[in-house]
């Protein structure tokens, strides 16, 4: 949407499998005539990516690649579809790119790559030792485009490992619905709301004793639209090299799951029927959050929505409002 707003002309590929069709329609309403086309694909049909950059009427001259699965319990039970959407699918849409002669790609990593850190905050020299599928299917994409930009001195990219992402379009347009089917794997915001909403008994929080000031996980929670203006900061400062610039993209700050609970209670003013667990969830990690000073020194970026009932707030206001009709 923030790329829409500031002129640039946009195609979107998804394949809707994790998405829905609202957010699609929605988009289309708000965008200028000309500057918007929605395209059905999958990043798995190496036809599909190719029609999409063949299309001349909407030349391609730069990919942000946010598409993947991104659920660490799902990573666990089923490494190898996340290594097929995660990993390949990137090199299918790489040597796209290298038959299109399209040279510039800014992509969607994650904290998960760095695993359980031994010092905090994570910068981008810790060490990567992911611990879960889905942040080594992430890590090796990352390999995939470095390594291709060694092979191919024209190509540009940068990487940016996101922390934990949440919020949703102030304004109410656009926001997370996830479908019902992956509710047991979607983020705690939306199963908060679920909880409060009435469509699950109880909202469950997994890991109780780790070494955390209280036990639970800590996360960075980072607004979704500060997040998409990263990217475009590092678009428009050309902060796109070879080899493949990196950037956290964070708050800064941590927050426990006990701390988001109490916070999304006030926010959707619900009765919400929490249960704790003792066992943490297959594949987790005790405690994460960024060292951003890197970003800001060099592209100007600092997150602005960092008042959590806030973000929370922009993320309610759309989910109390929508059901999965909107899809």
């Amino acid at each position: 949407m923030q790329l829409l707003e500031r002129g640039y002309a946009v195609t979107a590929v998804d394949n809707l499998s994790r998405g829905n069709g609202g957010a699609i329609r929605a988009l289309k309403a708000l965008a200028p005539e000309g500057s918007f086309r929605a395209v059905y694909g999958d990043l798995g049909h190496p036809s599909d990516v190719d029609a999409v950059f063949g299309f001349t009427n909407l030349k391609v001259d730069m990919v942000f690649h946010f598409a993947a699965i991104a659920y660490v319990g799902e990573s666990m039970a089923d490494p190898l579809r996340y290594y097929s959407n995660i990993t390949s699918n990137t090199v299918h849409l790489l040597d796209a790119m290298r038959q299109h002669k399209v040279n510039k790609l800014i992509y969607s990593s994650t904290c998960a790559t760095y695993g359980n850190v031994e010092k905090l905050p994570i910068t981008e020299s810790t060490p990567t030792k992911p611990i879960n599928p889905y942040g080594k299917s992430k890590l090796y994409a990352e390999n995939a485009i470095r390594d291709y930009a060694l092979s191919n001195p024209k190509f540009k990219a940068a990487v940016l490992r996101y922390f934990n992402v949440f919020g949703g379009d102030p304004e109410g347009r656009v926001g997370e619905l996830p479908r019902a089917e992956l509710r047991e794997h979607g983020r705690i915001s939306g199963a908060c709301f679920d909880a409060a909403l009435g469509i699950i008994d109880k909202l469950t929080v997994m890991g109780t004793k780790h070494p955390t000031r209280d036990g639970t996980t800590i996360r960075d929670f980072v607004h979704v639209v500060d997040l998409v203006d990263a990217h475009i900061a590092v678009a428009e400062k050309r902060k796109y090299e070879n080899p493949p610039s990196l950037y956290n993209v964070g708050t800064g700050h941590g927050v426990s799951m006990k701390e988001f609970v109490e916070a999304c209670k006030r926010v959707t003013e619900k009765e919400i029927n929490i249960s704790y667990r003792a066992e943490p969830r297959p594949g987790d990690y005790a405690e994460v959050y960024a060292n951003v000073d890197k970003i800001q020194h060099e592209l100007g970026w600092k997150a602005k929505y960092t008042d959590l009932e806030k973000s929370l707030g922009h993320a309610w206001g759309f989910r109390k409002q929508r059901d999965e009709r909107w899809e």
